[in-house]
């Protein structure tokens, strides 16, 4: 069936209930402990930053700093978190409410998309594997730019297809709107822009399209352009900011079969337990064997499985290439892929070709994978999520007039000064030019936090020293072959240690000075 003669075939009124059921079960997964999940230092920042009046973000993000920008983002989701936080609020559930909502919102325009190249049955098969993904739930439910990511970019390659298949031109200027909002959001967005285009490029030059076609090609990638044009300076040193970051590494066949598992069954390397990713590995392989198989059955290429599958598969090769040259392979920025692939994975369902003991060999082991890695997810509270709030509240309890509560980073700071902003608290600054050195100065000077430039000037004049770190801190220092944290040296040899009280994986350690008296007891 030509993709013209098929409009009845995936408008909404084809399956409203089952698409309703979908689209609240979607909701409901996304709505389920979104306040009790401690707010983390990704988090935290969104909101410190966001609250900040626009200008001030700006100042924060451009500036930079040998050469590298001070923030790794743009801007346009800090900006949509400004507005909504100043309707719903700053509290956990309410920063979260608005990736939900974009998540929840991301599950119908997957319905659209793959309605628009199959069928409503297609369609709505994607949606409900979009709705109960850990992936896409994970990031439906955390206050960072990857909800709005995988939106705007679903909805530019909706806008697309339905533009090249016969749209007006105010799909091929929502095309180019949306495609804006995608390199708006993200940086790494060009990657799935550039996957569109090379369907576009392929679907011109094979359906023998009139040179009539290629002026609302032009003209809608000339409105990206002009919308982007500002950002365009900013770039290069933002991508320098990425190579700085200790977190982003050249990928190699661990991120690989990381990102493969993430797509089907996680949001992270710890969204299952260790022992159950040999079994989450071979059925990601075996649901991508069939996928593959499938779409290789057809003989001629189709434009139905072609571009879900240059979306699903080129972003990730694309960035795997370009961090052999500057590492930018950051997994979650590969959202929107995953959307594509889970199109390609209700294509595959819903062909006739596939056996039906087939398709139920592998929904009900990944129903079983699905359930346990959301468990995970829901209840996770070790690093970098440990109880945050309950930290804060026992600091405020215990915390004496003479003491000095320090954190050995920003990691345990910003969360802790987000639950409690009239608390006292220093954290020690990152090496300058250290791989970890991810809070610029510019970027503090926004948030109006500056880092203490060392244990020995945050201690200074205190009796008693509060001193917070993460367990797994320790233990990289002593697996690099130290023998004590340095900052945690220093404190031994100055100050008296006592009490060491465990939040989760968040340890604080109690030193007193040999002349002080012991005033604030009780923990910490």
């Amino acid at each position: 069936m030509s993709w013209k003669h098929q409009r009845s075939a995936f408008w909404l009124a084809d399956a409203p209930w089952p698409f309703l059921v979908v689209v609240l079960l979607a909701l409901a997964l996304r709505l389920i402990n979104l306040s009790g999940r401690p707010m983390w230092y990704d988090e935290a920042f969104a909101v410190l930053y966001a609250e900040k009046p626009f200008e001030t973000m700006v100042y924060g993000t451009v500036a930079q700093v040998e050469g590298a920008a001070a923030e790794e983002h743009p801007l346009l989701f800090y900006g949509l978190l400004h507005l909504w936080m100043g309707l719903a609020g700053q509290s956990p559930a309410a920063a979260r409410a608005l990736s939900v909502l974009m998540g929840t919102a991301t599950v119908g325009m997957v319905y659209l998309l793959a309605a628009r190249l199959y069928d409503s049955r297609t369609g709505l098969v994607a949606a409900a594997v979009t709705a109960v993904a850990p992936f896409a739930i994970y990031y439906s439910q955390e206050a960072r730019m990857y909800a709005l990511l995988a939106l705007v970019a679903t909805a530019t390659a909706y806008f697309l297809v339905r533009a090249w298949t016969g749209g007006r031109w105010y799909h091929w200027a929502a095309f180019g709107l949306c495609g804006a909002m995608t390199l708006y959001t993200h940086n790494l967005g060009f990657s799935f822009l550039a996957a569109l285009d090379l369907w576009l490029l392929w679907s011109w030059l094979r359906g023998g399209r009139k040179w009539r076609s290629f002026g609302s090609i032009a003209w809608s990638h000339l409105l990206i352009l002009a919308l982007y044009a500002p950002w365009l300076a900013i770039l290069p040193s933002q991508f320098g900011k990425i190579q700085q970051a200790y977190w982003v590494q050249q990928p190699g066949l661990v991120e690989a079969i990381q990102t493969v598992i993430i797509f089907h069954f996680a949001y992270d390397n710890q969204a299952l337990p260790g022992w159950l990713l040999p079994v989450a590995l071979l059925f990601s392989l075996l649901i991508v064997a069939i996928v593959v198989l499938e779409i290789a059955r057809h003989r001629r290429p189709s434009s139905r499985h072609v571009l879900p599958t240059l979306l699903a598969f080129l972003p990730p090769l694309l960035l795997a290439a370009v961090s052999q040259i500057r590492p930018v392979y950051i997994v979650r920025a590969l959202l929107p892929s995953a959307l594509a692939y889970y199109i390609l994975v209700a294509a595959t369902l819903t062909a006739r070709t596939v056996p039906r003991a087939v398709r139920w060999g592998l929904l009900l082991p990944a129903a079983l994978l699905i359930v346990l890695s959301l468990a995970n997810h829901y209840t996770y509270d070790t690093f970098p999520r440990p109880p945050f709030d309950e930290l804060a509240a026992v600091l405020r309890e215990h915390r004496g007039p003479g003491d000095a509560i320090v954190h050995s980073n920003k990691l345990t700071f910003l969360p802790t000064h987000y639950y409690d902003r009239s608390l006292p608290q220093a954290f020690i600054g990152d090496e300058p030019g250290s791989p970890s050195d991810t809070l610029a100065y510019p970027t503090q000077q926004a948030l109006g936090l500056f880092a203490t430039p060392g244990i020995e000037a945050a201690a200074a004049g205190h009796g008693r020293v509060l001193w917070i770190v993460f367990r797994r801190e320790l233990d990289e220092y002593r697996q690099a072959g130290y023998t004590d944290h340095p900052q945690l040296a220093w404190l031994r040899e100055h100050y008296v240690p006592g009490a060491v009280t465990s939040f989760g994986d968040l340890e604080v350690h109690e030193f007193r000075s040999a002349s002080s008296s012991p005033g604030s007891e009780g923990p910490p």
